[in-house]
């Protein structure tokens, strides 16, 4: 049976030069032969949305759709489309990679720069419908509802990298997450199913509440780290560390905690100079690591972790997409531990 047309326009929330975010109506998403248009029916709302806000403000891009954590149904199909039928369930992965160039042909998709990446320079989830490429859905687990699955779009895979495939977390080696964000509480529970040892670092206390309910062995404000990790490494310092956060102080900080083989791996960005010897790297075969975004790969392995109920991405705010604005200040004041959802169309319970 063939789907319904498409009305003219579909709404959706825009972040506009003067720093606003907007709820906008604008022409609806045609698919291109191998792409896909999915109806949006969860979008995660992640602290990069915040930058990107923020550099539309300051005319670095131009006002753009956010959203890259996007769960929803397939609407349109393209004439080439194949992996997905109409009415299927999927969740996407934000990024939009060309599928020709060196990394893409070395299943490196994050590094591909001749691609696109829903939310950033391509219209995201903060809307009704979105157009994505047949091989960046992936099938929606029958026992995962809407608002757990939109997350593992980048909090769910941008800490599977970090930890897993970067970090190579094992058995009984401490990992030290800095920042119990969205993305660091989805990490703690990657590394306890990989049976790290994890100490969550934040300044908030509800935050590290939360890592301790996402079972973290431990959880401390930044002041009592040192001590912690001499406690529960027996003073062997720390096998992975992860920033979460960014800055100087926690650059510092993870440099200050690695043991001899350690890895630091950072996530988020930073503009803040920082100073790296040779001999921080040489000295016990240290190793300094960035985390740039996620692959397909990383995706279907946190949805597997998610749909054995041992990754469950912490949600604390589900709104309509009208409320985008004040979860975006909520978000900038610090007042969601976790992850916000938003829901174009029906509020899921």
């Amino acid at each position: 049976m063939a789907s319904p047309p498409l009305a003219a326009t579909m709404r959706a929330a825009r972040f506009e030069a003067d720093g606003s975010v907007r709820i906008v109506q604008v022409p609806n998403p045609q698919a291109g032969p191998e792409e896909v248009v999915v109806q949006v029916l969860a979008a995660g709302v992640c602290r990069t949305d915040l930058h990107l806000l923020d550099e539309v403000e300051a005319g670095e891009r131009p006002p753009l759709i956010p959203g890259h954590e996007i769960v929803g149904r397939v609407s349109k199909l393209g004439s080439d489309v194949y992996t997905t039928n109409a009415g299927d369930l999927v969740v996407v992965h934000f990024e939009q990679p060309c599928g020709e160039c060196r990394h893409c042909r070395r299943k490196r998709t994050n590094l591909c720069q001749k691609g696109r990446s829903l939310g950033f320079d391509a219209p995201g989830g903060y809307a009704e419908f979105v157009v994505a490429k047949q091989n960046t859905v992936l099938p929606l687990p029958p026992n995962l509802d809407l608002a757990m699955a939109a997350p593992l779009g980048c909090s769910g895979a941008t800490a599977y990298r970090a930890v897993v495939a970067l970090g190579k977390a094992g058995e009984d080696e401490l990992v030290v997450v800095i920042g119990a964000g969205g993305v660091g509480l989805s990490a703690i529970q990657i590394a306890k199913v990989h049976e790290a040892k994890v100490l969550a670092v934040d300044s908030r206390e509800e935050a590290r509440k939360a890592a301790l309910d996402a079972c973290a062995d431990r959880a401390v404000a930044p002041g009592q780290t040192i001590e912690a990790v001499r406690e529960l490494s027996e003073s062997a310092g720390a096998d992975v560390v992860i920033d979460f956060v960014g800055t100087k102080a926690t650059f510092e900080l993870g440099r200050s905690l690695l043991g001899f083989g350690g890895r630091f791996v950072a996530v988020a960005s930073g503009s803040e100079a920082i100073s790296v010897t040779a001999d921080d790297l040489v000295d016990g075969g240290k190793a300094y690591l960035g985390a740039y975004s996620s692959t397909m790969a990383d995706l279907a392995r946190v949805i597997a972790l998610a749909e054995a109920g041992k990754l469950k991405p912490v949600v604390t705010r589900k709104a309509p997409l009208p409320d985008a604005a004040a979860v975006l200040s909520d978000l900038r004041a610090g007042n969601i531990i976790g992850r916000a959802v938003l829901f174009p169309g029906p509020m899921e319970p």
